[in-house]
């Protein structure tokens, strides 16, 4: 049984568990709705870098024609009279513009998987406030429970009923640690998301390094040669 002497103390308990209670119900209200706005990014993200995939994709196919039509022009340039720099030209340009939509194309893939992953991230953290929000009613629980303890020690209440009510606050603050602790299994999977977005991000920067390296061909001045 808790000493008689500290009933003050599980007073100022009680009143702290529920007014901190009461603070992480509104900081999860306000979680969960910026979450909810940072999913409809994440998906809007989400989308645009599919279409960014698919023009891509686009731009190459038109690239490699462009290159056959250069082959066909070539076979027929002496009748025609295709300038052999005019072919020249185009055919380095076909070749550059399916380099670059390539770049572009896997750029546009990164992007797609870090923005499903950072979909992914928000929908895990919508469920990490579900569970602190789990938390914050334990705790008010825990809170309540307190101040019947300490209603039944100011009344003298009999000794069997403050067993009692020291083994419901006991059960109580096993939920509350066992909800914290799913907090953190939760905020773990987060934090391994976060390092794979991390990983992505780094892919992201070496495609840019990549797509410096690749210049415009020269171009030459048009001749009957």
């Amino acid at each position: 049984m808790f000493e008689i002497e500290n009933v003050e103390n599980i007073e100022i308990k009680a009143q702290n568990n529920l007014d901190i209670a009461e603070k992480e119900k509104l900081i999860c209200r306000e979680l969960k709705n910026a979450a909810k706005q940072m999913l409809k990014s994440a998906k809007a993200r989400e989308n645009l870098a599919k279409n960014e995939i698919d023009l891509a994709k686009l731009k190459q196919r038109l690239a490699k024609k462009n290159k056959k039509l250069v082959e066909s022009k070539m076979y027929v340039k002496d009748i025609l009279g295709f300038s052999n720099n005019n072919l020249k030209n185009e055919e380095d340009y076909a070749i550059y513009n399916f380099q670059i939509a390539e770049i572009k194309r896997n750029y546009a893939e990164v992007q797609t998987r870090i923005a499903q992953l950072e979909r992914q991230l928000v929908e895990e953290e919508l469920k990490v406030v579900s569970k602190k929000l789990h938390v914050a009613i334990e705790r008010g629980l825990l809170g309540k429970i307190q101040f019947n303890y300490v209603k039944l020690l100011k009344i003298t209440a009999p000794s069997e009923k403050l067993t009692s009510a020291e083994a419901e606050i006991k059960k109580q603050q096993k939920k509350l640690n066992g909800a914290i602790k799913s907090v953190y299994k939760q905020s773990i999977q987060i934090t391994e998301k976060e390092n794979n977005l991390a990983d992505l991000k780094k892919d992201l920067s070496e495609i840019l390094t990549q797509r410096e390296k690749i210049r415009p061909p020269s171009t030459k001045f048009p001749t009957n040669e």
